[in-house]
């Protein structure tokens, strides 16, 4: 194929061209910058490479802590790569711990970079796709990969790819698939482990689908890669847990092999007995399969024991847990512990090939007539479903060494035929380029008004941001305002609701609190003194306060802070703070005087209702918290009230309407108050 600098082009239609290209290639990246720019500036990897990394206490927490601190940190005035990294850290968090909806939902509305591939996958992965639309993605990736040139995850993405199309009876293309992972697999940036796991899958698919040939040569080369692997280990080359979870997963594989194919279930048992089951993931499946060899040699007592340890354990995926069940059914009926195999009866639909055929293979072998005949009818139906049409397409011998050296012919001379097409098309694209020249001049003054116009787009959609970062600040105090509390405090709740559905007991403090006498300040030194005092108020406040805590000016003299907390100690302990911080020192002012100055607080913790865990609306929380900083001040001022609990909906009717002077003696609300200290 002949490179761009060996093609010929007339002088000035190249110059023309690469100007064109150039205004062209502006034009659509401002295009789909302005896009982006209306909820996040384009991310570049630059710029997250240069963030700092998360704090080494992330590690340690749990997952719901880890989704909090998450939470916390999107609600701070970050920039918008930090916004993307932490969007992007939660969508993990959500994958990793079952919840796919709601990282579909942050890939949604945080769309992957092109060049975060990991991220890319991750997004797939959680999407609902068929099998023809995830294909298409892994090979999207793939191709991106190669573009980057990140040889390794290409290889990955090339045998995740491999596996989805065995496992849907494609087992040409997934030859193919694995075959050119390997080639690639010989590039000195593709790790051991990678390497490692593209030869498990082909190998267990030579096992799963060859002949008798293929089968042997299979299980040799699980056995090659268990060596290379402890030599690796040995010459420190792999870490150890690397190295074992290799080296069970391939004892995992010869014992499946040996099991449900060569059906040597001596020789499947030695293996299943090397498995670390302290560590493996596959733990439940050997002791099942160990149970099942057992079962199949007249070791009745073993295959029990077997069957026992299998029961305490579950395995993530709901796939093989399915047809794991089935399989300890089939142990309990040799065993004659039960006479049904309902779970046999109802597979995953996407459970492998290769175990519905063993399935159904030992179904039909079983001594009761009705499930015999059971199993014989759905190895029929898995034959035209699936068997049937796998077989027209490779003529029954898809795995016979003959038809694989076939195989690897025919992917040579689909290269070479790509490549002529490749050609081909090179050719047809420059004549097409060489007519849209004169075009494209005509165009160029069009395209660089529309670039002006983009720009301008640009420039007042970052005002607009700017103006918005504005508007929920308090121009006095430099603390967030009401519009800034408005637009966060749900999700503070939500939490708090997520939080009590996972019996995290999690719960949420607000406190509203102003200055006493603040207007008679304000008349007896002026407003210049007033704006003063409540700056220091202010900053007095956020220093009591934690980093987490969200404090706001309401409004005037009035401040409300909304804080998580643990427990009701907590929850006062914040109040205190508040209190101590205003009231223990003078306020000295930049001209000299010194004033006393006092603060009375009030606050409700959330939920506080005995008979519901219902989180209550904002302004609610907010009325109650004021109906207590009113009931201090009548108290005589310079203190805290706090609500700790209300028994009942009427109750609290009658708080919000009345306060508390119309309860007889409160009617069951549970107060605390600084003067209770």
């Amino acid at each position: 194929m002949l490179s761009l600098s060996a093609r010929c082009f007339p002088s000035k239609f190249v110059s023309m061209k690469l100007t064109i290209q150039l205004l062209l290639t502006l034009v659509i990246s401002l295009a789909l910058t302005t896009v982006v720019i209306a909820e996040d500036d384009a991310i570049s990897i630059e710029e997250l490479e240069k963030l700092p990394p998360f704090p080494p206490k992330f590690d340690t927490l749990s997952y719901l802590e880890r989704v909090n601190w998450l939470n916390e940190r999107i609600n701070e005035d970050i920039s918008d790569a930090e916004e993307y990294r932490l969007q992007r850290e939660l969508a993990y968090q959500y994958y990793f711990n079952g919840e796919s909806k709601l990282t579909n939902a942050i890939c949604g509305a945080h769309s992957p970079q092109s060049f975060d591939l990991y991220y890319r996958h991750l997004c797939v992965s959680a999407d609902d796709l068929n099998y023809e639309q995830r294909a298409e993605a892994y090979l999207t990736l793939h191709e991106s990969a190669m573009e980057q040139g990140a040889v390794q995850f290409a290889v990955e993405i090339l045998s995740e790819l491999g596996w989805l199309q065995s496992s849907k009876g494609n087992i040409r293309q997934a030859f193919q698939t694995f075959e050119r992972a390997l080639e690639l697999g010989e590039d000195q940036r593709v790790t051991w482990p990678v390497l490692n796991m593209v030869m498990q899958n082909t190998a267990t698919l030579y096992v799963m689908y060859g002949d008798a040939e293929y089968r042997q040569k299979g299980l040799k080369l699980h056995k090659e890669v268990l060596e290379r692997t402890k030599e690796l280990r040995d010459d420190n080359q792999l870490s150890p847990e690397q190295a074992q979870y290799a080296i069970d997963l391939t004892h995992f594989n010869l014992g499946v092999a040996n099991t449900l194919h060569e059906r040597d279930y001596e020789t499947a048992l030695d293996w299943f007995g090397k498995v670390n089951l302290q560590q493996a993931e596959q733990a439940k499946s050997t002791l099942v399969f160990s149970a099942l060899a057992a079962v199949e040699l007249g070791k009745l007592e073993l295959a029990e024991n077997y069957l026992d340890q299998s029961s305490q354990l579950a395995d993530p995926n709901p796939v093989v847990e399915r047809y794991l069940a089935c399989y300890q059914q089939l142990v309990s009926l040799q065993l004659n512990n039960q006479d049904d195999i309902p779970a046999c009866l109802n597979l995953h639909p996407d459970t492998q090939l290769e175990v519905k055929l063993d399935v159904y293979k030992r179904m039909s072998e079983l001594e009761q007539a009705d499930l015999r005949a059971k199993g014989q009818e759905y190895f029929y139906e898995l034959y035209k479903s699936t068997l049937q049409n796998q077989l027209k397409q490779s003529s029954s011998a898809m795995a016979s060494s003959a038809e694989l050296n076939r195989l690897q012919l025919e992917s040579k001379l689909q290269k070479e035929l790509l490549e002529k097409e490749e050609l081909l098309k090179d050719a047809e694209r420059e004549r097409r380029e060489t007519q849209s020249n004169l075009m494209y001049a005509i165009i160029a003054i069009f395209i660089l008004v529309v670039v002006f116009g983009l720009l301008q787009i640009r420039q007042k959609l970052r005002q607009a941001k700017r103006f918005k970062a504005l508007s929920q600040r308090d121009s006095l105090t430099g603390l967030h305002n009401r519009l800034y509390f408005e637009g966060r405090i749900q999700r503070e709740l939500d939490a708090v609701n997520l939080a009590n559905r996972e019996e995290d007991n999690k719960r949420l403090a607000v406190y509203l609190f102003d200055i006493d006498y603040f207007k008679k300040l304000n008349d007896s030194y002026g407003h210049d003194i007033g704006d003063e005092v409540l700056k220091e108020f202010a900053r007095r406040v956020t220093h009591a306060l934690r980093e987490q805590d969200m404090l706001v000016r309401w409004g005037g003299e009035e401040f409300l802070v909304v804080a998580k907390v643990d427990d009701e100690d907590d929850f006062h302990n914040i109040a205190q703070r508040i209190h101590k911080a205003v009231t223990q020192k003078l306020f000295i002012l930049p001209n000299g005087l010194e004033l006393p100055v006092t603060c009375t607080v009030g606050g409700v913790i959330c939920p506080y209702l005995t008979d519901i865990d219902q989180v209550p609306h904002w302004r609610t929380l907010v009325q109650l918290a004021d109906t207590a900083m009113y009931y201090g001040k009548s108290q005589g001022r310079n203190r805290w009230v706090c609500i700790n609990e209300i028994p009942t909906k009427e109750v609290e009717e009658k708080v919000l309407n009345e306060g508390f002077k119309s309860l007889d003696k409160h009617q069951g609300v549970k107060l605390k108050t600084s003067n209770d200290q």
